[in-house]
């Protein structure tokens, strides 16, 4: 491999990630830019563009995912919605949408994350009462279980889906938000 085709593959990787937002015609142009490193045996360059196509995937996917973040309950102030495919890396990749609720000096974060190799390692966690009871206080949420750890923190396990709620709102803040969630909807996200 020649360093020019290594150049020519970084510049294009480079191009495409500060580009405008990840739109579906971005996405095409990687996986087209790909196919044609490819077919030209410039294996770096179609590598370097799969890899952006990938990433502006994943964008796409976590920005879909923000949609199951609640309004702000009445007398709370809701942030914009943050969604990164990239954040989530510490629970082995996936999907991370947040949003941070405020009233007064409360605040709470609602977090979704989705699609990580970590959250279906949780997975017998959760379908052991005994060792989520561990945890915290075991309670029940629209059929699911869930969990009020010993620091406040709500956590539910929705399939290859793992909600957060925590901050510094009290309990009853905390279950508002939790039973805003649509979640049978987030559970079947396949983003």
């Amino acid at each position: 491999m020649t360093l020019t085709r290594m150049l020519r593959g970084a510049v294009i990787a480079v191009t495409l990630a500060v580009a405008a937002p990840a739109f579906a015609d971005d996405i095409r142009d990687a996986i087209e830019e790909a196919r044609r490193a490819y077919q030209a045996n410039d294996l770096a360059a179609a590598k370097a563009a799969l890899d952006v196509a990938s990433q502006l995937i994943a964008q796409r996917s976590a920005t879909g995912l923000s949609r199951f973040l609640p309004a702000a309950p009445r007398g709370w102030t809701a942030e914009e919605a943050e969604t990164d495919a990239s954040a989530a890396a510490m629970f082995g990749g996936g999907l991370i949408a947040k949003r941070r609720y405020t009233n007064g000096d409360r605040a709470v974060t609602v977090q979704v994350l989705a699609n990580s190799p970590m959250i279906a390692q949780m997975a017998p966690l959760f379908a052991n009462a005994q060792l989520l009871g561990a945890m915290g206080r075991v309670f029940r949420v629209k059929g699911k279980t869930a969990v009020l750890s010993r620091d406040g923190n709500i956590q539910v396990l929705l399939g290859r889906t793992l909600i957060i709620i925590e901050g510094s709102g009290n309990e009853a803040d905390k279950r508002a938000l939790l039973d805003a969630l649509d979640l049978a909807a987030i559970e079947t996200f396949n983003g």
